[in-house]
């Protein structure tokens, strides 16, 4: 069996989030939570059914929370996290502004915030191993990697700046999958944490946002300048964008976290699901 190499967001987190390790008999073990409602900057409520039709919604927010429970001893090392969102949740990036690890890097949340404002999709907590204080996080929409659209995680615990990049792909378990967010998390595969940080939790309580594409906008100002008002009227009404999006199609909306930890240390594979109304 293949391993899985995804991302710890989630941010969507997305996303795209981090979360710990695994042990056996309910020790150490990994979890998943996420909820999706068809509002703009939702308060979403783990449990709580999404309201939906068989249509996709004009607007939406996601939450995701990666975290571990029962840990004991020493947890053994997180390599990769992959998040697979329902298939029917849609992630829309062309014509939003994209913001580039190196702007983030190395900076406290309010600076990251600053410089990639237009492009912050997300934002949540964070809490290290060891620190009872929360920390903050933040998810970007990021520049593309491979061809594919990225989600960039900010997460800034003990006092440390990490940014981990979770590349969108079309997840490859497919159905009840849609998109996935892989991502690596450790150092040693090719993540930004370094050893000896733990992140228990990662949550992104908020990821949600409605953006024009300016290009669409440029095209409609010069249809309405050439006395075209039917092709202003369209281009205007495309222009109008959101970042996340779904519909209900089988009453269910399906949610899985592929955990890659460094041998000797078991995978985990915890899901999700959240009931919908079609």
């Amino acid at each position: 069996m293949r391993k899985r190499h995804m991302s710890y967001a989630a941010a969507l987190a997305l996303a795209v989030a981090m979360a710990v390790p695994a042990s056996a008999s309910a020790v150490n073990d990994q979890n998943i939570e996420a909820g999706f409602q068809p509002q703009k900057n939702a308060n979403v409520v783990f449990g709580q059914p999404a309201n939906l039709s068989d249509q996709f919604s004009k607007n939406g927010t996601l939450r995701v929370n990666l975290f571990f429970s029962d840990i004991q001893g020493t947890p053994p090392a997180l390599d990769v996290v992959d998040i697979h969102l329902p298939e029917e949740v849609k992630v829309t990036t062309k014509g939003l502004a994209e913001c580039s690890p190196s702007q983030i890097e190395g900076q406290p949340p309010e600076a990251a915030s600053a410089a990639c404002n237009k492009a912050q999709v997300g934002n949540g907590l964070a809490t290290a191993l060891g620190l009872t204080a929360q920390g903050d996080a933040l998810l970007f929409n990021g520049t593309k990697q491979n061809g594919n659209p990225t989600l960039l995680a900010h997460i800034f615990t003990a006092n440390v700046p990490i940014v981990l990049v979770a590349e969108i792909q079309n997840s490859p378990l497919g159905s009840p999958y849609g998109k996935a967010l892989h991502t690596p998390v450790s150092t040693s595969a090719g993540g930004a944490v370094p050893p000896g940080i733990v992140v228990t939790r990662t949550e992104f309580t908020q990821i949600s946002k409605t953006f024009k594409d300016k290009k669409l906008l440029k095209k409609a100002k010069k249809a309405k300048k050439q006395g075209n008002t039917k092709k202003y009227k369209k281009l205007k009404k495309k222009a109008k964008r959101t970042f996340l999006s779904a519909k209900c199609t089988d009453g269910t909306l399906s949610y899985r976290a592929d955990f890659d930890h460094a041998p000797p240390a078991p995978d985990q594979s915890p899901t999700y699901e959240q009931p919908c109304t079609s």
